[in-house]
């Protein structure tokens, strides 16, 4: 426990001048990540969630919840007992992508339409890899295969609606306002017209996409230099002592920091296409770290937050799992993953189990908190 406060005391110091290391020992590997990092978030990030992240914000902004939620007000309050307006939240955040359910459940927060408790319940299945990202950038892009990424996405909302339903379940079993309770919108936002409703939907679309676009940088720049200094070879090594695989060992640094460059060391490690929901479930730390920016007026326990985005892995990996055991994508798919000999058995699984045991080991050491006391943090 002491050693537990020291460590966490100290480390801005200690990160600050691992950084400032990087940046002074290798300014070459510092610049290619930085410049890596700009084309992953112009290429694939930009055209994929900039669109839905103004949509998101105009549709708040200008009253059009209030419809959406009156279609799909009988599914939002018998799955996930949440108010007629969380509706478009809820359908937006599952295809909009990351960023998208956590500006709407901020939106929606800060107009009073919410309360804490469902705000606090929102953000743990409201976070998807929206189909921009997973059909497009890596299915057609990355994979050539359209089919894979529509599978993938379809894991990822399958995996989204059993966390949703569960802790819908939950809110009713420890009788918190149902949907029947909701708020009366006395601190809602006042009517705008569509033009300053598209001008605040651009700003706040500008807005997310520069932090988006800083912190990918920024994780892409050290990702990049951890490489190039061989610090990333000492947990290769690690990870292969306690039996997880070469490919393995070489995502999971990956997987944990920046869902981008995960994918494309899956793709070029000729690893089988479920690992795509691994990293796509899990979703990476710079993601999160933009999701908190946006939620930074709304009190989100992190640790519960990081469980939740690990069990949402387990899920859609396990339902990717699966349905590859029953279908073979086409020769395209594993054009790109190497080959017939990209493997959809279960060969791997206990590379996996274990991947997966190191990312649990991982969270945990986050935040030394009673996970048990309070589950979902309400």
């Amino acid at each position: 426990m002491f050693a537990y406060v020291k460590i966490k005391k100290y480390s801005p110091f200690l990160i600050s001048s691992a950084f400032l290391l990087l940046l002074l020992f290798f300014p070459s590997a510092c610049a290619e990540g930085i410049l890596n990092g700009l084309k992953n978030t112009c290429e694939i990030l930009i055209p994929s969630l900039f669109p839905y992240i103004v949509l998101s914000s105009f549709i708040m902004y200008s009253g059009a919840d209030k419809y959406i939620g009156k279609i799909f007000s009988p599914i939002t309050k018998i799955l996930f007992n949440l108010p007629p307006v969380c509706s478009s939240a809820v359908i937006l955040s599952l295809i909009g992508g990351f960023p998208v359910g956590a500006k709407c459940v901020q939106l929606l927060y800060n107009d009073g339409k919410i309360t804490l408790e469902q705000a606090q319940r929102m953000m743990l299945f409201c976070v998807c890899s929206g189909p921009a990202f997973l059909i497009t950038a890596i299915g057609a892009v990355m994979l050539h295969n359209t089919e894979v990424g529509i599978i993938l996405y379809i894991t990822q909302v399958f995996s989204c609606l059993i966390i949703g339903i569960c802790t819908g379940i939950y809110s009713r079993i420890r009788k918190y306002p149902t949907a029947d309770d909701d708020l009366t919108n006395n601190n809602s936002r006042k009517k705008i017209s569509v033009t300053t409703a598209i001008l605040e939907s651009a700003s706040d679309g500008a807005g997310t996409v520069i932090a988006m676009t800083a912190l990918v940088v920024i994780f892409s720049l050290l990702l990049n230099a951890c490489d190039k200094s061989g610090a990333e070879e000492l947990f290769v090594s690690f990870f292969k002592l306690i039996g997880i695989g070469a490919h393995q060992s070489d995502i999971i640094i990956p997987i944990i920091s920046e869902v981008t460059s995960a994918c494309d060391v899956i793709k070029d490690s000729s690893l089988p296409v479920w690992y795509f929901s691994l990293a796509a479930g899990f979703g990476g730390i710079c993601v999160h770290m933009q999701i908190f920016g946006i939620l930074r007026n709304i009190p989100i326990k992190r640790s519960i937050y990081m469980l939740f985005r690990l069990i949402n892995a387990v899920i859609s990996t396990a339902a990717a799992y699966i349905f590859f055991m029953l279908y073979s994508p086409t020769a395209d798919a594993f054009s790109v993953l190497g080959g017939p000999e990209a493997e959809t058995s279960a060969t791997t699984f206990m590379g996996s189990t274990a991947l997966i045991v190191m990312c649990t080991v991982f969270l945990l050491t986050l935040r030394k908190r009673e996970l048990s006391r309070k589950l979902f943090g309400i």
